[in-house]
């Protein structure tokens, strides 16, 4: 059990993992790996990688606050298509999200 202030981390075998909880930092990492490309070609390129994200979708995942109808998860497929389309990755992506902290017995 966590102590207070302290996170437990469990790893999983992506192929297990159907949805990602999403929220306003993701969104904002989300944003900052976009850097200058517009929305609408970063929408193309996940069409050209055989699943088309809406530029709709990606303003919602980048500013989930700004939207009342913003998902609360992201599912697995949509994000490994989002992050190849901006030439990144899943393990990249959250590498700089997570924080691990050794827990003493």
């Amino acid at each position: 059990m966590a102590s207070a202030g302290r996170q437990i981390i469990i790893m999983l075998d992506t192929k297990y993992v159907a949805s990602i909880y999403w929220d306003k930092e993701l969104g904002e990492r989300l944003k900052a790996l976009r850097g200058t490309h517009s929305v609408r070609s970063i929408s193309e390129k996940t069409a050209e990688l055989g699943e088309r994200i809406s530029h709709q979708y990606i303003h919602m995942l980048e500013d989930p606050e700004r939207y009342d109808n913003s998902a609360s998860t992201v599912s697995f497929p949509k994000i490994y298509v989002l992050l190849k389309a901006l030439n990144s990755s899943i393990e990249e992506f959250f590498s700089t999200a997570i924080t691990i902290v050794s827990i003493a017995p």
